[in-house]
């Protein structure tokens, strides 16, 4: 890395392109290097770490300048004025030399906790300050990346990230908010290698988008599709703006995708039973919109990890609408009759809709084989659970969704017949300097990197065969129980491929009060093999089918119970007696 002696005092170097008069870029060309000059300084400079300084601001005087620049000289000019910000008060020259690194990027608000993210300040012997140079197009701009430890706290103490809360921002917070939007997942996503697009292409693209929307619904929506191109099931906004486009509140109706249909598969309000929905009914309209062109509508502002995935979650959605408010729906039957209801929304439903099916969460099937349901088994109920178990030949874990807590571990634990035995493989990244060419070093990056082993139990281990029930809907927790339960004895999957997105989440929040979450680790098998984007790929495959609904079957499970259980052939009738006998 290069280094350029400044005697302690911090300053701003702006370096004009060689030879001949400068050709002014473009203004998305001019914004988007201006973008990456601004998070470079935000994220990286130490001042920006504990002093008081107004970048933000800087940022917005700047913006209308660099905009309407007719000359190479006046964007230099505004970029110059930008920047000045920062020569004030830089410490003097000291014994000491710090720079800040983040270890993945800590959540930004208060309800979430920060986990294994968090920012430093790397202290080392003094040396030159480090710098690194941004190209701005015709020029560059040399950013200090460290500076003397004289002055200032001994860890970063930065302020709380400024709620820009208007729906709609100005023009300059939109920049803002899509130069946000670019670093922190350039930086900090962690599967940002998996994007099937070029990340900077995309900004380029959408940044001209934010700045047109003509109010905070386009601006949301924009931001929204643009974060589809993630392809993360994690990578989400969420807003007032867009919880009122998506519809806060649900109907009483449990849905599925079978056979490509969107079908009814549980009936939690009463009143939709006293009005003939049945279970295995398929919605065909919503208020007056085919499900065909309501899917279209919203899947373009959904992202998720898998195409499967994707399909819940817009389905999880396109019964939505306003509190209180008439979802007018047409159904069909299974003779193809179609009736045509109204039902009321409410956000009642909601909890209802995120509560798991009644019914024995431990039991045993056909006799002997042993069923678990991991989705509502908590960590006090694993004792009992093998106790229960402790004879059946195989169990079969449920895993169709979330398990209620982390009793997957313990449980695992119960299974493996060696001790510290892998389960899966995390990385995340660590931010220590911009990602920009240095020398030789054309993308330098680097990035933190951990085993997670299944715990040792000194209690008794079950010897049996174990199966594991997944889908779609089996994604974070769920996968990763499916990892360590893969590890642990080599438990066998029945069912679909899972959701493809496991990882631990994170979020920042950009103008117009939308908070942003993402994946801040990568989490793979214990063998190095990939889960983002792929899932839990099934030994067995197995799906309902609509005539299992209407007849209130589980086939996957009975799928699972003949693959460990088969039942015994039905014998024939014998022969009738002859007359005679």
């Amino acid at each position: 890395m290069r280094r350029l002696s400044t005697g302690g005092v911090l300053v701003v170097c702006l370096a004009a392109a060689i030879g001949g008069a400068q050709t002014l870029p473009p203004e998305t060309d001019r914004l988007v290097s201006t973008g990456k000059l601004w998070f470079t300084v935000k994220y990286f400079h130490p001042a920006l770490a504990y002093r008081d300084l107004d970048w933000d601001q800087a940022l917005v005087d700047a913006l209308p300048k660099i905009r309407t620049a007719q000359t190479s000289a006046e964007y230099e000019s505004a970029v110059r004025s930008m920047m000045r910000i920062l020569e004030a008060n830089a410490p003097a020259p000291g014994p000491g030399e710090r720079a800040w690194i983040h270890h993945g990027w800590p959540p930004e608000t208060a309800e979430q906790s920060a986990g294994p993210f968090y920012s430093a300040f790397l202290y080392k012997a003094a040396n030159a300050v480090e710098r690194v140079s941004v190209p701005m197009g015709g020029f560059s701009v040399n950013v200090p990346l460290s500076e003397p430890a004289t002055a200032g706290p001994a860890v970063p103490s930065p302020s709380a990230a400024r709620i820009y809360a208007a729906a709609y921002p100005s023009t300059e917070l939109r920049i803002m908010a899509a130069y946000k939007i670019w670093g922190v997942l350039h930086y900090f996503f962690a599967y940002r290698d998996l994007i099937d697009e070029d990340w900077d292409a995309l900004f380029a693209q959408f940044l001209p988008r934010l700045i047109t929307a003509k109010d905070a619904l386009e601006y949301n929506l924009t931001i929204a599709e643009w974060l589809t191109h993630a392809a993360d099931s994690f990578t989400t906004p969420q807003s007032e703006t867009l919880s009122q486009y998506f519809g806060e509140a649900p109907v009483g109706l449990r849905l599925r995708i079978v056979e490509k249909h969107v079908v009814i598969a549980e009936v939690l309000d009463p009143e939709a039973l006293k009005a003939g929905v049945k279970v295995g009914d398929v919605v065909k309209t919503v208020d007056g919109e085919t499900l065909v062109d309501r899917f279209k509508r919203l899947e373009q502002y959904v992202s998720a990890s898998t195409a499967p995935r994707l399909t819940v979650d817009v389905v999880d959605r396109i019964l939505n609408g306003p509190d209180d408010s008439s979802a007018a729906l047409t159904l069909e039957d299974s003779t193809g009759n179609r009736k045509e209801l109204t039902l009321k929304r409410s956000k009642r439903f909601a909890g209802l809709l995120a509560s798991q099916p009644p019914g024995e969460s431990v039991k045993l099937l056909r006799g002997d084989v042993g069923y678990a349901d991991l989705r509502r088994i908590k960590r006090n109920d694993i004792d009992a659970l093998f106790e229960k178990l402790h004879h059946a030949p195989a169990i079969i874990f449920d895993m169709r969704g979330v398990p209620a807590d982390d009793s997957f571990r313990a449980i695992a634990s119960r299974l493996a017949s060696e001790s510290d035995v892998p389960a899966a493989i995390v990385t995340g990244p660590i931010a220590a300097v911009p990602d920009l060419p240095q020398g030789s070093i054309a993308s330098p990056s680097s990035s933190y990197f951990f085993v997670q082993t299944i715990g040792n139990s000194p209690q008794w281990k079950f010897k049996g065969r174990t199966l594991m029930l997944v889908d779609e809907r089996t994604i974070a927790a769920g996968e990763e129980a499916a990892l360590f339960l893969e590890a642990a004895n080599k438990t066998e999957f029945v069912g679909t491929p899972t959701a493809g997105a496991d990882s631990v989440i994170t979020n920042f929040i950009i103008p117009g009060g939308v908070t942003i979450s993402f994946s801040g680790e990568d989490i793979r098998h214990a063998n190095g093999g990939k889960l983002q984007r792929l899932g839990i790929q099934p030994n067995l495959n197995a799906a309902p089918t609509l005539t299992g609904i209407r007849t209130g079957k589980d086939e996957v499970l009975e799928k699972a119970l003949d693959y460990v259980s088969p039942k015994p052939p039905t014998p024939k009738p014998l022969p009738a007696r002859a007359a005679n006998l």
